[in-house]
């Protein structure tokens, strides 16, 4: 019996032990599920964590995505700012993907136009290719008239935005899409996670983990 007893107490240890190396084991590994951007940025404000979301129009993936982050985003905590930035990846049809998320912004039409860009391209295959494709659907989704957004489009915000969008993209290193970059430091993104709701995840672990290195409470 006392021989019994001793086999179910180290039977015990052994999986008391086994339960806590699983618990110690990070949920996420650096290298791998995430990494540190090429050139960090410094926060305007330490006490707020910025995650931003490199995208395009175009990308497939980005589609598929962005409905997690949509749902995210509504549950966010309340010391997280959240922002978009499209990249071009160098093509040229994707600049004007970009200008077209930016002249949303300055129209304030971002709530229809930027899920009606998405389905465009991927739902309705209809390339959005030319900005006259891109202006008939500013005007059939949100009633934007032509020559307003023509002037929107074309003018001088919208290039600057779109210019200083690639200027970031190039300081953290971002070459592919989607990709997220939490506090200005950390890159992930389904790429490296593996899964769409696995990088949701890696947001907030990404997130709480900046927030313990600036010592925000």
């Amino acid at each position: 019996m006392r021989h019994l007893f001793r086999g179910l107490l180290l039977l015990v240890l052994s999986l008391s032990a086994m339960a806590c190396s699983a618990a110690d084991k990070p949920a996420f590994v650096d290298g791998k599920d995430y990494k540190l951007v090429r050139e960090a940025s410094q926060p305007a404000d330490p006490k707020r964590v910025e995650v931003a979301e490199f995208f395009w129009y175009g990308c497939p993936h980005c589609y598929a995505f962005d409905p997690y982050l949509r749902d995210w985003e509504q549950k966010k905590p309340a010391d997280v700012n959240f922002v978009r930035y499209p990249n071009t990846l160098g093509h040229a049809v994707a600049v004007l993907h970009s200008k077209a998320y930016y002249t949303e912004q300055a129209l304030d039409v971002f709530p229809v136009m930027h899920k009606a860009l998405f389905d465009a391209i991927h739902r309705d295959h209809i390339p959005l290719t030319s900005e006259a494709q891109i202006a008939d659907l500013f005007k059939e989704k949100a009633g934007v008239d032509p020559d307003k957004f023509a002037g929107t489009f074309d003018g001088f915000v919208v290039e600057s935005e779109v210019r200083n969008a690639e200027a970031l993209a190039r300081q953290y290193g971002v070459y592919a899409v989607p990709t997220v970059v939490v506090g200005g430091k950390y890159e992930t993104g389904p790429a490296m996670t593996g899964s769409l709701d696995r990088t949701i995840d890696a947001i907030n672990f990404l997130v709480e983990k900046v927030r313990k290195e600036r010592g925000i409470k």
